[in-house]
């Protein structure tokens, strides 16, 4: 029996690996996600600790008197009329798997984020209150920053995006959502002064949050959101055997429950679990499934500024056999500053 030379093995080797690589997603995208999936769950969260509309409905001073009356109102103080919002983000935590592969590889993850945003008064309908928001965000990945030596530099990348969304109280304790955005992520290759765009994206969403209080100091959110990214992949038609540039295009499902109790008027703590489902259109029905068990607790500094500590554990299973799946811990901590004018 004649055994394969080195040179064939060697090629065989290539080609797997070549088409492996061509059917996965690349890290980077996969961390652009979760870093976007993360900011979101910490505005529900957050949310969820600052309950409350524009106007109060006052409580019955007897039973059956709202149907005598009708619902009555208490008065609050006019704010000042703002149209803009600006938030600055910093968050620094180390990750026990940078590329979301199964050979795990630790380092840190320093990921700053700058937003400014038409974000106009909720307009008050008879329905209840609609929220709209569009604007700009620009968000910086840098790795390995305490590392020694620091070698991650040719992984660093940024995110550039353009958003519009909406969200509608409809019911007491329940919110609507919709959203369209575009981003792209540029590396810094051949040197770290040169950019050069290696995903884009236009990614469409819907949701449906809904809180459940027991008190003024405990309450359960429940959310669900379906997301479809529509993707431009220019380095897939590089892959062997080539990929189309599509070859991301990929639907989301996401479910959460999370648990909220405030201690004080300064600190909340939030466990949460959530469950996202990945089914890709281009690479044979890939499904994928995301488990995320995580502990978040938050620190009102200012009225415009928060600190926050977290903790989550990952587990990720695809049904495709070239797709790893992997492990991920994440520890750290994040500072943000709102601001509206």
């Amino acid at each position: 029996m004649n055994r394969p030379s080195l040179p064939l093995l060697a090629g065989a080797a290539c080609l797997a690996g070549a088409v492996l690589a061509s059917a996965q997603t690349p890290p980077r995208v996969d961390q652009a996600d979760a870093i976007k999936r993360q900011q979101e769950l910490e505005k529900k969260l957050r949310d969820a600790t600052q309950p409350g509309t524009a106007e109060a409905d006052a409580p019955e001073l007897f039973q059956g008197e709202l149907k005598d009356v009708g619902p009555q109102s208490i008065l609050k103080v006019k704010q000042k009329r703002t149209v803009f919002q600006v938030i600055m983000d910093s968050q620094f935590f180390y990750t026990s798997n940078q590329n979301l592969a199964e050979d795990a590889a630790g380092t840190s993850l320093f990921v700053n984020n700058a937003q400014i945003a038409y974000a106009p008064p909720p307009i008050q309908t008879d329905r209840g209150a609609v929220t709209l928001r569009a604007g700009f965000a620009q968000l910086w990945f840098n790795y390995g920053l305490g590392d020694r030596p620091a070698t991650k530099g040719n992984i660093d990348f940024d995110l550039q995006g353009v958003f519009g969304e909406a969200r509608w109280a409809f019911r007491q304790g329940w919110t609507a959502e919709a959203s369209v955005n575009w981003s792209r992520l540029i590396n810094h290759q051949p040197t770290y002064t040169t950019y050069r765009q290696f995903y884009s994206e236009w990614e469409s969403r819907i949701g449906v949050t809904r809180n459940v209080s027991f008190s003024e100091t405990r309450s359960l959110t429940f959310a669900w959101q379906m997301n479809y990214h529509v993707t431009d992949s220019p380095d897939a038609l590089a892959s062997v055997p080539p990929s189309p540039r599509n070859t991301n295009d990929r639907m989301d499902n996401s479910f959460l429950a999370a648990y909220t109790h405030v201690f004080g008027p300064k600190l909340a703590v939030q466990p949460y679990y959530r469950l996202l489902t990945t089914r890709y259109s281009s690479q044979d029905a890939r499904f994928d499934y995301l488990h995320s068990f995580g502990l978040s607790a938050y620190v009102t500094l200012h009225q415009n500024v928060s600190l926050r500590g977290f903790l989550s554990y990952e587990i990720k299973d695809s049904d495709a056999a070239i797709v790893p799946d992997y492990q991920k811990f994440d520890l750290g901590a994040g500072l943000n500053l709102s601001v509206r004018f």
